[in-house]
């Protein structure tokens, strides 16, 4: 499964095996591989929880209201793609798959959720260019999150297109919503490439807001 990744490495925690197994009556004793509760969506879950409540709540209107929302966004942004490289360690080929897609689209969510407050944030900064390329690059690596859910680089070229994750099918009408809005034309699945997402979100110029004017 591809891994996500941002443009600055996130460590990696280091993640123990829980519990061990013990032998009953007079059997050898029998090794049985204890599931990680990140593998049981523990960590994941409570993201999705955070992403949904995030989304059932409308962001503020002013800067104040609009860079708490946004901290509070980059937060759980920050801690899923750290939980996905996470997965990638800890957890078995049988296990990752679901926790994965699920995590991937918790990222998606995120990056959707901050197209309703990034651009209001940066018009009230007076950066209008910034503004008006904000949305496609966010909708460009929230497609990018929702393409490594069937971009697996272990599977042959010949096996079918894996079958959505359910917060996936949910996710993507989503992203391609708001793609329409930002006149972003999304590619096929397999064509959402680093690379492609990496030339859309470098539209994104830097601005400093001008400094208060004295009276």
């Amino acid at each position: 499964m591809t891994r996500l990744r941002q443009a600055a490495a996130l460590a990696l925690l280091a993640a123990t095996a829980i519990g061990n197994a013990t032998a009953t009556g007079s059997a050898a004793p029998v090794q049985i591989a204890a599931v990680n509760p990140r593998c049981n969506h523990q960590v994941t879950g409570s993201l999705e929880d955070r992403v949904r409540a995030d989304d059932r709540t409308k962001p503020g209107t002013t800067l104040d209201a609009l860079n708490a929302r946004l901290e509070d966004l980059n937060a759980i942004l920050q801690q899923a793609q750290m939980e996905s490289d996470i997965l990638q360690t800890v957890c078995t080929d049988t296990e990752l798959p679901a926790v994965a897609d699920q995590i991937a689209a918790v990222i998606a969510w995120t990056y959707v959720l901050e197209d309703d407050v990034v651009p209001e944030r940066l018009t009230l900064l007076h950066c209008p260019e910034s503004a008006a390329n904000a949305p496609a690059a966010l909708i460009a690596s929230a497609w990018y999150a929702i393409a490594s859910t069937f971009n697996d680089a272990n599977l042959p070229a010949s096996a079918p297109t894996p079958t959505p994750a359910p917060l996936v099918k949910l996710v993507m009408p989503k992203v391609q919503a708001r793609a329409a809005a930002a006149g972003l034309t999304l590619p096929a699945i397999h064509d959402a490439t680093q690379y492609w997402r990496d030339t859309i979100v470098a539209r994104v110029s830097n601005c400093t807001p001008p400094s208060p004017q004295g009276p």
